[in-house]
């Protein structure tokens, strides 16, 4: 484990409960300078499970925090909505003891998806801990044009000494606990650990909007059947197999790293000219299935 050097005292940890108190009040912002100010909008989604296809909805946190971005310490609450949404669909008993909610909790309850898609439409960035997951279940119910970043993946925890990047480890390692899997608390978690006050620069969430406007690569391998190149390929852990079209595809973060890999790629497996696709990525195409 990796707390924060400041928690450690007399060989005990000692956590604080968090519940989002900071972060209740919603602020009028309009009289301040825009230019000065980035609208980050958090989302979390309860699901009945994990399945793209067949699971839905059934409770969303969303809130949009307007951060200076001279600093990234001052920041307001300029949005915010949650909502429980019924569904025919039997909640697994699985579900019901992780997230608590029953279906006498969503009975009746709807999402209002014109207020989540005025959120999105008034945010520069959107953010979740499992952009992925987050962003097709909403694209299921709305359209939206924004940038995706995932606070999981676009920034470098390793590099800031954590080797885990679950937000229940990452919230620990920085001295609070909170009620996890309810849609605005692990919303208000993820808020509350980008923008920590241990940070007195270069806060988590200074490097996710950096993140956020830059665009993501995908490498594209083709090559005939080599069980030999097949194997290299597979340890390098860094590709995952398309059997729709016979390819190995990885995600890269930089353009940086593109050119890196591709010198692997020619010495290892194309022989010194690489033969593949390298596609590009944009900020609102980010985390898209």
């Amino acid at each position: 484990m990796s707390f924060l050097k400041t928690l450690d005292s007399n060989d005990s940890i000692k956590l604080y409960k968090y519940r989002g108190e900071d972060l209740l009040t919603k602020n009028d912002i309009s009289g301040f300078e825009k230019k000065d100010f980035i609208n980050v909008c958090f989302v979390d989604l309860e699901t009945t499970g994990l399945d793209y296809n067949s699971d839905v909805i059934i409770e969303i946190g969303i809130k949009t925090i307007s951060f200076n971005k001279n600093n990234f310490k001052e920041f307001y609450v300029s949005r915010a909505y949650e909502s429980y949404n019924d569904t025919d669909k039997p909640l697994d008993p699985e579900v019901v003891q992780l997230t608590g909610i029953t279906k006498d909790m969503i009975l009746d309850k709807k999402i209002d998806w014109s207020i989540v898609e005025e959120i999105l439409d008034f945010s520069d960035v959107a953010v979740a801990h499992n952009a992925e997951f987050d962003r097709y279940f909403l694209s299921k119910n709305i359209d939206f044009n924004i940038s995706w970043s995932c606070s999981k993946a676009d920034v470098d925890w390793k590099k800031r000494g954590f080797l885990n990047t679950k937000l229940e480890l990452l919230s620990i390692w920085h001295g609070f606990f909170y009620e996890s899997h309810r849609a605005m608390n692990d919303v208000n978690a993820t808020i509350h650990l980008l923008a920590h006050p241990s940070y007195d620069r270069y806060p988590p969430i200074e490097e996710l909007v950096e993140q956020s406007s830059k665009s993501h690569y995908q490498i594209i391998n083709k090559f005939p059947y080599n069980p030999k190149l097949v194997n290299v390929i597979k340890k390098r852990r860094k590709y995952k197999y398309n059997p729709s079209d016979k390819t190995w595809r990885g995600l890269f973060r930089s353009k940086e790293s593109i050119d890196l890999e591709l010198e692997w790629l020619k010495k290892n497996i194309y022989n010194g000219y690489f033969t593949g696709d390298i596609v590009e990525i944009s900020p609102e195409n980010k985390y898209k299935l």
